[in-house]
């Protein structure tokens, strides 16, 4: 239940807060002359799992994949590997909440705690 409730919270929390992301993974394996098989060979990943990164079917990566491809690919900076743009409201909201930030939190912030902490407490 309480997986559910998060995945509910993350859900809104993208959709709220409109954004595009740029995963370059093909791009740098097409301009290196590179397959996915052979980045599969490098990094033990699945083919699938690069497949579906390359083709951001895959909503979530772990920090070792990231980690793991670049190393591979000899990528030292993550915007080589992925961009994430958020759009300009969103931008310009996040430097007015910014401005205000008490101890890490806005009054925005705070609230989204409290109700995230409610509703991951139900059905406890």
């Amino acid at each position: 239940m309480i997986h559910q409730k998060t995945n509910e919270i993350i859900i809104e929390t993208l959709a709220k807060y409109p954004h595009k992301v740029n995963v370059k993974l093909g791009k740098i394996l097409r301009a290196r002359g590179m397959t996915q098989g052979d980045l599969h060979r490098l990094t033990g990943l699945r083919i699938a799992t690069i497949n579906e990164l390359v083709h951001f079917k895959k909503k979530s990566f772990t920090v070792a994949h990231l980690i793991s491809i670049m190393i591979a690919l000899r990528i030292y900076d993550i915007r080589e590997l992925i961009e994430i743009e958020f759009d300009e409201e969103v931008v310009e909201y996040f430097k007015q909440e910014r401005a205000v930030m008490k101890r890490g939190f806005t009054e925005d912030l705070e609230n989204t705690l409290k109700e995230n902490v409610n509703r991951m407490n139900e059905g406890k």
